[in-house]
């Protein structure tokens, strides 16, 4: 068991508002975070200065609030740690996802136990905190492991190289009664219904023992997310699988790709509603939005993803269009009542 003492000295713990910290403040943050990826990420992965600072600075999806805090230790002239809250929904929904980042130098003296305190004590009356992609033998691990994280999910990342990749991969054969569609930025009006509805499929994939629940997708709630990764400076792509004899969507798949790096996309969501499975639409699909993509977009170079490691089927789809496992990550829940209980009051 690893031990995480209570800091010697008193650590300064405040609270940190991105939307009016100066450039000064922002790049303090920031290079905590780009500090810590040096050591605990492979070299593919670490952060880059202009994704930190994108993902600190950009507004958060519809539906959730983020909260941010500073650990500053006395005799430190930068922040020692950081970490965000990120609260979904309503004030008694079941989750809140937490990040906590220590500065390499400054690690094992309980500056990142002092920030979950106060993460926990602000996530209010949430009955479980949340933490993704930990990756096994990290520092990371070793702290969710003390302070009483279960794994709940592993996940795999994938990547697919737009250079390396055969394309004849993509030559997938249309399924007989659909049709594909597709969009950049908005869905059109006359396929939004189906497809909010079609996204609900989503909470049908595999979720192992996370006990957080996906809110149900309107049209509205599509249009909240289209607008809130437009303000994020970010190209939505997707393309859609119509059903012919009812004109309404069976299936999706979409992927982001954002100014501050263009030669990288994020694979979202894919979903194939459960009347409509087994005609080989996810692999259509995403083959077709690969290849809109790079035709589109030449600048990106590679595209990422994840997914559940118990999701064997799109595991396939994605092997098919091109995409190799990179490594593995766990997702991890506590009981809030529990880590209090444990942690103790703020001092």
């Amino acid at each position: 068991m690893h031990s995480y003492p209570r800091p010697e000295k008193p650590v300064q713990i405040n609270r940190f508002e991105p939307a009016s910290a100066s450039a000064a403040e922002l790049s303090e943050y920031v290079g905590v975070q780009l500090a810590a990826s040096s050591v605990d990420e492979s070299h593919e992965r670490a952060l880059s200065a202009d994704s930190a600072l994108a993902s600190l600075t950009r507004p958060p999806s519809p539906g959730q609030r983020r909260i941010h805090w500073v650990a500053r230790c006395p005799v430190a002239d930068a922040p020692a740690g950081v970490s965000r809250l990120a609260l979904f929904g309503a004030a008694d929904s079941d989750l809140a996802a937490i990040s906590i980042t220590v500065h390499p130098g400054h690690r094992r003296r309980g500056i990142g136990t002092a920030l979950l305190r106060e993460l926990a004590m602000a996530a209010g009356s949430r009955n479980n905190l949340f933490i993704e992609n930990i990756r096994p033998g990290t520092p990371p691990q070793a702290f969710a492991d003390h302070h009483g994280f279960a794994v709940v999910q592993r996940t795999v990342q994938l990547s697919l190289d737009l250079a390396l990749t055969d394309r004849a991969r993509w030559q997938v054969p249309a399924s007989a009664g659909y049709r594909l569609a597709h969009w950049t930025d908005a869905a059109p009006e006359d396929l939004l219904t189906s497809y909010a509805t079609a996204r609900n499929a989503i909470s049908q994939a595999p979720r192992g023992g996370m006990s957080f629940t996906e809110p149900e997708w309107s049209p509205q709630r599509v249009r909240d997310e289209e607008a809130a990764i437009r303000a994020r400076d970010g190209e939505l792509r997707a393309v859609a699988a119509v059903h012919e004899q009812t004109g309404q969507v069976a299936g999706l798949t979409y992927l982001v790709v954002y100014q501050n790096r263009p030669e990288l996309a994020d694979q979202e969501d894919t979903a194939v509603l459960a009347a409509h499975r087994g005609h080989g639409l996810g692999a259509w699909m995403k083959a077709a939005n690969l290849q809109r993509l790079a035709a589109d977009r030449p600048a990106v170079k590679r595209v990422r993803t994840s997914n559940a490691a118990e999701n064997e089927h799109m595991l396939r789809v994605n092997h098919q269009v091109g995409f190799r496992a990179e490594e593995t990550s766990e997702n991890r829940e506590v009981r809030l009542a529990e880590l209090i209980g444990r942690l103790g009051p703020v001092r």
